[in-house]
């Protein structure tokens, strides 16, 4: 190895701990809780219609349902799980809890294990959770989609004016913020 290549993989390793950064090697993940920590989810809808072409009806609908489910768990969350079931949630992915007061990830939550459809942070817990912070992970069900005709929207091509309506479901859990010991 040249000595400058060594100094140059030793700088990317310090700068990956620089405080003033979100350090780029450490694990920061929202594990979800199983049924088992905490049996507990919602299941929620989200719909969206538009004229046909002129929007992506499907993207909005998901994303609308996504957020109920989050939204219509969030207090469950926040105040019945416990810090010993979040601490036991991270240790199954070789993981601790985050108990600070001050993440580093608040305007973009890391990434789900497993992998979901939208994490959220939800904050910290509150009576026997207080102290670590949450998430609630949203994972897609199923969309529907169905037209109609409307005499409101623009009909060109000699076809019939057409709305499309969708209809979809997601279901969110509890996920508990977890970072490298």
């Amino acid at each position: 190895m040249k000595p400058g290549s060594l100094a140059l993989t030793l700088l990317l390793c310090a700068s990956a701990f620089d405080h003033a950064t979100k350090p780029a090697l450490a694990a920061e993940l929202c594990v979800e809780l199983t049924a088992a920590e905490f049996n507990y989810r919602a299941e929620r809808r989200g719909d969206d219609n538009a004229c046909a072409g002129s929007a992506n009806i499907k993207a909005v609908a998901r994303n609308r349902a996504r957020v109920n489910a989050i939204n219509a768990i969030a207090s469950q969350c926040l105040g019945n799980v416990t810090a010993s079931v979040g601490q036991q949630a991270c240790a199954r992915v070789s993981l601790i809890a985050d108990t600070s007061a001050n993440a580093s990830w608040l305007d973009g939550p890391p990434a789900s294990n497993p992998s979901a459809d939208k994490v959220k942070y939800l904050g910290r817990g509150t009576g026997s959770a207080a102290g670590v912070n949450l998430c609630a992970t949203a994972h897609d069900s199923r969309i529907v989609t169905r037209n109609a005709v409307d005499g409101h929207c623009s009909h060109n091509r000699g076809l019939m004016p057409h709305r499309t309506f969708a209809i979809a479901r997601a279901w969110a859990r509890c996920a508990v913020a977890c970072r490298t010991p």
